[in-house]
Formats: C-alpha cells, sequence, structure tokens
C-alpha cells in the first residue's frame, strides 16, 4: 500500500478501526498511543482524503463534456436551459430532462429555495453522468493572449 495512498499504514488501520465502530480512546489502547494522538492522525487522514476527492472531481470537471457556472444568487431553474444551450453549441448530447437536472440540483448543489448559495459548476462528466463541483476553474480559452 506504500506509496500508492496518500494515506500511511497507521492512518489506514485507525480509519479500519474507526469502521468497525471502536472508539479512539480504544484504537489509542490497542495501537499503545494516547487518543490526542489518535484524533490527529484520524483528522490528517481524512482531509487527506477530502483533498483527494476534489482533486479527482477538478480532473473530472477539466475532462468534462460541458459544464455550466452557476453564481451565488442565481435561480437554478435557469440553469438546465444555460447547459442545454452549451451542449448544443458543443455538439453534446445531455441525456437528461429539465426535470430531471433540477431535482439533481435540489439534492446535490448547494441552494436554498431555488437559489444558489455559492458559487459552483454543473457538469457532464466522459461517463455521462451530472457532477456538481464547487471549484470554479478558470476558463483558459478565453484567458487574452497578450
Amino acid at each position: 500500500m506504500g506509496g500508492r495512498s496518500f494515506l500511511t499504514e497507521q492512518q489506514i488501520k485507525i480509519l479500519r478501526l474507526r469502521a468497525k465502530g471502536l472508539k479512539q480512546s480504544e484504537i489509542a489502547e490497542l495501537l499503545g498511543t494516547s487518543r490526542a494522538n489518535i484524533s490527529i492522525l484520524e483528522r490528517r487522514a481524512l482531509e487527506k482524503i477530502e483533498k483527494a476527492r476534489n482533486t479527482l472531481l477538478i480532473w473530472e470537471q477539466i475532462n468534462s463534456k460541458v459544464s455550466v457556472e452557476v453564481r451565488a444568487g442565481d435561480d437554478i431553474f435557469t440553469v438546465p436551459e444555460k447547459l442545454f444551450r452549451k451542449a448544443d453549441e458543443l455538439g453534446v448530447k445531455v441525456p437528461y430532462s429539465t426535470a430531471e437536472i433540477i431535482a439533481f440540483l435540489v439534492e446535490h448543489a448547494p441552494i436554498h429555495d431555488r437559489i444558489a448559495k455559492r458559487d459552483f459548476t454543473l457538469f457532464l462528466d466522459a461517463k455521462d453522468r451530472l457532477r456538481i463541483s464547487e471549484c470554479i476553474l478558470e476558463d483558459f480559452d478565453e484567458v487574452r493572449k497578450d
């Protein structure tokens, strides 16, 4: 496992034991260390997992077929139309209806009462899955070449 993961052997061991329902204090006793140390190792492991997740999402976004940026304050009911228009320009088929896209946004996007709470990107990944990313990628194609 070494070198093939962001996690150390010990972090993997701790996460396995936590998944089995053990308390941090019980794990500390098993591994002959303090609860505080287990707590730190677990927190760092979870931070690494979150970073890995975000990294993958950015990679998927870079390789997406079509994406549309939604800004904080936008009404999500306008989003499907934007996605379809952009997809048409790129010659991409979106295999979802307006209702399905809105249902997906309601479930997965940072919204409240139809309104985006934060900026996010809705994209169709290479496998035709709808995805949400809160990492806004700059569109380098549109950067002026001075």
